[in-house]
């Protein structure tokens, strides 16, 4: 009898993690507004970057910043393309020189088999990735909460919710 509990629960926990895998990749596959809030040791103050997120037929991603600095990133296979609008200027990071795969994740989908995944409850859930971890919350169907420590092990949070079609 313990047997069959103990697989039951396996069972149960790898259909949890799936499912939440799933939605999770579903989620990124809308077109998103964010807001990343993150802490400034200089200032002691929170900076807060509004923009959008939005990918393409080919899966290419689009991340728009407005708000305060004009800057769009352009994801694809080879790296990051980012303009900054402001400076007009434009930069490349190939894809193995970005310090960590979140961005990929994002990009090519997350697996369960390629994650350190650990499911906190129904709406929470946390990855490690490079000894970093990321917290992720599903606030509601149309809200997701991401928190994380920057390559500068700065606090960052980030919303996004899913835009309304208009």
């Amino acid at each position: 009898m313990k047997f069959i509990y103990i697989n039951f629960l396996l069972f149960f926990n790898l259909l949890i993690s799936a499912n939440t895998i799933e939605s999770l990749n579903e989620f990124f596959k809308n077109n998103l507004e964010f807001v990343q809030t993150s802490f400034n040791t200089i200032n002691n103050s929170f900076d807060k970057s509004y923009g959008n997120f939005s990918r393409d037929l080919n899966n290419n991603i689009k991340i728009e910043i407005n708000s305060p600095f004009k800057e769009i990133y352009f994801i694809n296979e080879d790296g990051i393309e980012i303009h900054d609008l402001e400076f007009n200027q434009k930069r490349f990071i190939k894809n193995q020189d970005i310090p960590n795969n979140i961005l990929k994740f994002i990009k090519n989908g997350f697996r369960n088999e390629s994650l350190d995944f650990e499911q906190i409850d129904d709406s929470k859930f946390k990855i490690t990735e490079s000894e970093k971890n990321y917290y992720f919350e599903f606030i509601s169907n149309n809200t997701l909460q991401i928190k994380y420590k920057d390559n500068m092990n700065l606090d960052n949070l980030i919303n996004f919710s899913k835009q309304n079609d208009k």
